[in-house]
């Protein structure tokens, strides 16, 4: 009988996916931390590889070189998309690089676009966090990116495809957000900064 749909891909029909209304900032970022510290994250054979293979020619002991080499292939390759109106999908690394592999092109929205690039970075040894940011009022947040640390400098640099070239101006829009480090248990909660 032949296949059809994801499995002639070579996708899992199944993959593990969390599904749930939105709840709120916090629930989707523990999701987050969790995918990204887990089996298909940051201990992701699959993941590890395309990390790998996204840094191999920048020189060694670049470390900007590979946190730029990997936000430019998040850029470049997973296409932001947003999730249902009530539905809140937080689908982990290893399907974002599945989705890639069998369609040349991932689709994410910015919370698994975040998630992508942290766990890339967490694989190249450097810390990362989330950083989920509002626009209006104290505690509305509506958008999520990365920073990592480069070790030499210890300055972070934000990885967010989704602001494209308008990152700058998007940071200096913030009115309100929270920092979630991924070197911290999945349930611990952020730190509020503004």
């Amino acid at each position: 009988m032949p296949c059809t749909g994801t499995a002639m891909l070579g996708l899992n029909p199944n993959p593990p996916t969390q599904f749930s209304g939105f709840t709120g900032a916090p629930d989707t970022l523990r999701a987050m931390v969790q995918a990204a510290q887990g089996p298909r994250g940051e201990k992701s054979i699959l993941v590890r590889s395309m990390v790998e293979s996204i840094v191999r020619n920048v020189w060694p002991k670049d470390y900007q070189g590979e946190i730029l080499a990997v936000r430019n292939w998040v850029a470049t390759n997973v296409r932001f998309f947003s999730d249902p109106l009530h539905v809140e999908y937080v689908r982990d690394s290893q399907r974002v690089v599945e989705e890639f592999m069998a369609h040349g092109v991932a689709r994410s929205d910015c919370d698994e676009i975040a998630c992508t690039i942290g766990t890339m970075c967490l694989q190249l040894g450097r810390l990362a966090e989330f950083i989920v940011a509002g626009f209006g009022e104290r505690g509305h947040y509506s958008h999520v990116f990365v920073r990592v640390q480069e070790p030499k400098s210890k300055k972070w640099i934000v990885c967010d495809p989704v602001a494209g070239t308008e990152e700058r101006e998007m940071l200096g829009r913030i009115t309100t957000y929270e920092v979630w480090s991924l070197d911290e248990p999945a349930g611990t909660p952020g730190r509020r900064m503004k």
